[in-house]
């Protein structure tokens, strides 16, 4: 499959032009490939249904801040018949698994506040 294949299968698979590889494919062609056999390589597995990877997906992704990212995998999500109640609660779960981070991030600062 040359670069050209990928992207259009790419496109075909997200229901859209993917933005991001098609200007990475102007910079590093190479990492495009690189982008869809390591997509490959995790949703072959099987052990998690792709339902919870994807919605998986969409909290991480959420979580780091990617709108991008975010936004892409809801679309696909909504395409594969995830409901708009199980995609926000993915978000609700980034949102408090996120907070919780500061929380525990903010440790040190909180025992150097408590001692004084």
């Amino acid at each position: 499959m040359d670069l050209e294949q990928l992207l259009t299968k790419m496109a075909e698979e997200l229901g859209e032009e993917p933005k991001p590889m098609k200007l990475l494919s102007q910079i590093a062609p190479d990492a495009v490939f690189e982008h869809a056999a390591n997509k490959n390589f995790v949703f072959a597995k099987d052990a998690i249904p792709a339902k919870y990877k994807l919605l998986t997906s969409i909290a991480i992704s959420a979580a780091l801040g990617s709108e991008t990212c975010t936004t892409t995998y809801v679309k696909s999500a909504l395409r594969k018949g995830i409901t708009r109640a199980e995609i926000a609660e993915a978000i609700l779960l980034a949102r408090f698994v996120k907070a919780t981070t500061v929380v525990a991030a903010s440790v040190p600062a909180m025992e150097l506040l408590t001692e004084r």
